[in-house]
């Protein structure tokens, strides 16, 4: 009694401890392929970094269309912009919901932006109420103190914040992911469970 009895316990404390490792590497295949991901867009490799995205997201937003939306703001000639890597600052823990895998990453990244083509006053005034303008238009979008203009170089010097939910079928890989952008909850509730969303 007392063999089976500590048998038992062993197999429990190893099963715990396998559990832990495959937890540890299910959240570091999750951010391996959350950084692919980045790199693929960085890399301008759009229909590549779309095969990261939700398939379900294509019944909203169609594939080519993603593509040719993401290729006019890398390819507009009125717009340099340039994304640097991001870094990931948290990831929540792995959760069983509905048959998927779900988790949260907290993330950050910058953006220098320059606006060609723009019109220019003679009146400095002017000018400078426009630039103004245009970085409180960002800083709704990316939030108070994360822009900063560069009247050297005309850049926006931009430090993005963001949150995504990485989903896979099995919990440990072909992680596919969603970017959590508050103003298109309408979205994010096709895409995830309820209690992900209700507090958006």
């Amino acid at each position: 009694m007392k063999k089976t009895l500590l048998f038992l316990l062993y197999f429990v404390a190893v099963q715990a401890a396998f559990c832990q490792v495959r937890g540890s590497d299910s959240k570091e295949n999750l951010q391996k392929s959350f950084l692919a991901y980045n790199k693929l867009i960085i890399d301008q490799e759009f229909e590549k970094s779309l095969d990261y995205m939700l398939p379900e997201f294509f019944e909203i937003v169609p594939r080519s269309q993603m593509v040719t939306l993401m290729n006019q703001i890398y390819q507009n000639p009125d717009l340099d912009f340039e994304m640097g890597e991001p870094t990931i600052g948290e990831v929540g823990d792995i959760r069983q919901i509905e048959g998927k895998y779900y988790s949260e990453i907290s993330y950050s990244y910058d953006i220098k932006m320059r606006f060609n083509n723009m019109e220019k006053s003679d009146d400095e005034e002017q000018n400078r109420m426009n630039q103004n303008l245009l970085r409180l238009a960002l800083e709704k979008t990316f939030g108070p103190g994360n822009v900063v203009y560069d009247e050297e170089s005309t850049d926006y010097n931009i430090h993005s914040i963001k949150n995504a939910y990485g989903i896979s079928e099995n919990g440990n890989s072909d992680w596919k992911f969603v970017v959590v952008e508050k103003d298109q909850k309408f979205i994010l509730e096709k895409l995830l469970p309820k209690e992900l969303t209700q507090n958006l």
